[in-house]
């Protein structure tokens, strides 16, 4: 996905297009999995606090 295709879902998540959130979090999927492993095993507590932050995140977007 290049920058200005994710800055544009961002802009929509922001707006509160859930099929954007939706395709935002889907995009890093295998990254958030990555980083939720605990001893091999994707850790479901950690995952969705990684997925909650992504969330916050965009809300706090703004656009320069």
């Amino acid at each position: 996905m290049k920058n200005r295709e994710l800055v544009d879902l961002i802009i929509k998540a922001k707006e509160n297009d859930i099929e954007a959130t939706f395709k935002i979090i889907l995009e890093f999927e295998d990254l958030i999995n990555k980083e939720s492993m605990i001893n091999g095993i994707v850790n479901q507590e950690c995952k969705d606090y990684i997925v909650d932050k992504l969330l916050k995140q965009i809300k706090k977007f703004k656009k320069f």
